[in-house]
C-alpha cells in the first residue's frame, strides 16, 4: 500500500520531485499544465529526464497524470467536446512522455441533455481517445460526486461507459473517496463498504480499480457537494478512513491525497493519519 500527494509543478517538473521527496511519498500525481486553462505546457526533453530519474531515485511510483478541470467529455457542445478531446490527448501524450502509470479524468456534464446522452457522448471521447493516444497510457475515469449534470456519480453511469469497451484493459476507474460519499455511497461502516464495493463490482468489476483519491468531505452523505477536507476533519471522519484503508480491496491501491493546503505539514500529517490507520511505519 503506497500513500502520496497531489503535487504542484509550478517552478518545473525537478521542483515537483522535489516537493514529492520533502513530503514522503511514496506515489504521486500531477497536473502537466495550468489547470484552469486549455493552454498545455511545454515540456523540455532536459526537464522530462530529470523528472523520471528523480523518482526512479526516490521510489516513487506509480505516477498519475491529473487533466485539466475544464475538460467536459460529455459536452453536448461540439466545440467544448473538440477542446476536451485534444486536451485530454494531449494529457496522454505527456503522461507517455513522463512514463506515469495512467492519465486520471472527470467525465464532465450533459448540460441538461440528459445522463444518456452524456454517458455517449464521453462514449465517443473515450473511443478517439484510445485510438488517437499513446498506446500503453492508461485512461481512468474518476468518480464525481454529482452536483449539476455531472456524469460518473453512479457506477451504473460508469458501468455503461466502461461496457462499450469490453476487453480493453487501458480503462480502469479512480475512486475520490469525497466524491463517492457526498453521492450517497456509505463508506463509513464495514456493512456500508461491503454494499458499496458489491455495487462497484457489479456494474463496473474490481479488476477496473486502479486508484483511491483519498479525500475527507466537508458535504454531508450524499449531498453532492464536492467539498474535499483534511483526513478525519469531515463528515467521513477518521473511523471511516480506518475501515476503508484496512479493506484487502482498497489496501492494494495506490492512494493519492488531494485535500486543501497541500502545504509539507498538512500533506505530512494526512499521510501519516492514513499510515497509522493502515498499521503501516512511515518510510525511512
Amino acid at each position: 500500500m503506497r500513500f502520496g500527494c497531489h503535487i504542484q509543478i509550478s517552478g518545473g517538473l525537478r521542483k515537483a520531485v522535489e516537493r514529492a521527496v520533502e513530503r514522503g511519498c511514496q506515489t504521486m500525481q500531477v497536473f502537466v499544465s495550468n489547470p484552469r486553462g486549455w493552454k498545455q505546457s511545454d515540456m523540455l526533453p532536459a526537464d522530462i529526464d530529470d523528472f523520471r530519474e528523480g523518482c526512479r531515485r526516490a521510489g516513487i511510483a506509480p505516477v498519475f497524470v491529473h487533466t485539466i478541470y475544464l475538460i467536459n467529455l460529455a459536452a453536448p457542445d461540439e466545440e467544448v467536446w473538440e477542446k476536451s478531446l485534444h486536451a485530454l490527448l494531449m494529457n496522454m501524450e505527456a503522461a507517455a512522455r513522463l512514463g506515469s502509470s495512467a492519465v486520471v479524468t472527470h467525465l464532465g456534464s450533459h448540460g441538461g441533455e440528459g445522463e444518456e446522452a452524456g454517458i455517449q457522448r464521453v462514449v465517443e471521447a473515450v473511443k478517439e481517445a484510445l485510438r488517437r493516444g499513446p498506446d500503453g497510457v492508461p485512461l481512468l475515469l474518476e468518480t464525481t460526486a454529482g452536483s449539476g449534470n455531472s456524469v460518473g456519480h453512479r457506477f451504473g453511469q460508469l458501468g455503461a461507459i466502461l461496457r462499450a469497451f469490453p476487453g480493453e484493459s487501458r480503462l480502469g476507474v479512480c475512486l475520490d473517496t469525497c466524491h463517492v460519499f457526498a453521492a450517497g455511497y456509505e463508506v463509513r461502516t464495514k456493512a456500508g463498504l461491503k454494499a458499496t464495493l458489491e455495487e462497484l463490482d457489479r456494474e463496473v468489476g474490481l479488476a477496473r480499480l486502479r486508484l483511491v483519491h483519498a479525500n475527507d468531505s466537508r458535504g454531508d452523505l450524499g449531498s453532492r457537494v464536492d467539498r474535499h477536507e483534511h483526513i478525519g476533519q469531515g463528515r467521513i471522519g477518521m473511523e471511516g478512513f480506518s475501515i476503508m484503508v484496512r479493506h484487502p480491496v482498497l489496501r492494494r491501491l495506490p492512494w493519492i491525497l488531494e485535500t486543501p493546503e497541500m502545504t509539507v505539514e498538512k500533506d505530512r500529517e494526512n499521510m501519516e493519519k492514513l499510515r497509522l490507520l493502515a498499521g503501516k511505519k512511515r518510510p525511512g
